[in-house]
């Protein structure tokens, strides 16, 4: 089967693991939309891609302007031509929030063939409402109405709308092999990872370490990513409080593995989520989590076995769950990162999601 698969530099470290398993079955051509500014970075991501995965035929679609800048239209056109001519069998679509994109979509591609690709079926609390956007969506929804979400929580929110709709979990997100580097088990280490919004609950974690280090010294937490309003909201927090390391910065991709090789747990406060990156980081590393009870965590945190979960914004319930990890016994631990080890290679593992994904690509194909 021939499939064009369209995807940007927001999803593509998790598309790249999946793909190479599809690339073995199907004649994949890659498509990445590339925003102004970050060129340089993406080149130097997509490269490497490139040279490891000679069964993928990657197009690299560099826009000169800001996104939703209308002086994109021309890449836009040129792009969609090409669609058109390579006659694919399967048009897959990951959903680019551009509303020139969007409707020239709806006006020159087939919907009988496309799938159209949703991280964010409800947008984050917190989220810039944008009219255009949000009309443009639900014109593209109207006529490429077969979905694919990356979660059975989202899906649902979606079914209603849409002739069908499919959820693949998202795969396991690889970023280079683990340090090797001895876990320190005296001092726990506790990490905050990625782009800080307020809706992922950074102040509500912050509270919990702050107390608990009142009563213990035998444990850090690290945040890690890049975040806006850092010097306004969250420093003046912290005080120079000693068990808190905060590395405000873009993080490179070369540089995750060590982040999560030395953490103990990743937590993630969230107030609402649709899918975690970070969260299938942590898996690939074999780091537990603790994380909100919210349905976009519940289908993928097995209590016990892959993490912890809490009352979402309680913050005595999630002090009480760092506590416990704080006073786990070493043993217990290792127990438990096994335990994670044999659920995810199971469950998320690159293999078995492209298979997934396959099998949405055929129907689609058959039907």
């Amino acid at each position: 089967m021939r499939i064009f698969y369209l995807s940007s530099t927001d999803v593509f470290d998790t598309d790249m693991n999946v793909l190479p398993h599809l690339g073995k079955e199907h004649q994949i051509t890659f498509g990445v939309l590339v925003p102004k500014g970050s060129r340089s970075h993406w080149e130097k991501e997509l490269k490497p891609a490139v040279t490891r995965n000679t069964l993928i035929q990657l197009e690299i679609i560099h826009l000169r302007y800001r996104r939703r800048n209308p002086l994109n239209i021309p890449v836009y056109i040129k792009l969609i031509a090409s669609i058109r001519r390579g006659n694919y069998d399967v048009i897959y679509l990951n959903d680019f929030e551009d509303i020139y994109f969007r409707a020239l979509c709806v006006a020159f591609i087939r919907k009988d063939k496309t799938i159209f690709g949703i991280h964010d079926v409800e947008h984050h609390s917190g989220w810039k409402h944008n009219v255009l956007l949000k009309a443009t969506k639900e014109i593209f929804l109207r006529k490429f109405d077969t979905v694919l979400t990356f979660s059975a929580s989202q899906a649902k929110l979606i079914e209603s709308k849409c002739s069908r709709v499919f959820a693949v979990p998202m795969a396991l997100k690889y970023f280079g092999a683990n340090p090797d580097v001895q876990k320190d088990y005296n001092i726990v280490q506790f990490l905050f990872f990625g782009n800080i919004a307020s809706y992922k609950g950074l102040d509500i974690l912050i509270n919990a370490i702050k107390r608990l280090s009142l009563r213990y010294d035998n444990f850090r937490l690290t945040i890690a990513g890049r975040c806006g309003e850092w010097a306004t909201v969250y420093e003046p927090m912290i005080a120079g409080n000693k068990c808190i390391a905060a590395d405000i910065r873009f993080i490179e991709n070369a540089e995750i593995p060590g982040f999560f090789s030395s953490a103990h747990y990743l937590i993630l406060p969230y107030r609402d989520v649709t899918q975690s990156g970070p969260l299938m980081i942590a898996y690939n590393y074999h780091v537990p989590v603790i994380a909100s009870d919210l349905d976009g965590f519940r289908e993928y945190v097995e209590e016990d076995v892959t993490g912890f979960t809490f009352e979402a914004g309680k913050e005595d319930q999630l002090e009480e769950a760092l506590e416990n990890a704080i006073h786990r016994k070493r043993d217990a631990y290792e127990q438990l990162v096994n335990r994670l080890k044999n659920f995810v290679s199971r469950q998320y593992a690159a293999e078995n999601v492209a298979s997934l994904y396959s099998n949405v690509f055929e129907e689609v194909y058959e039907n």
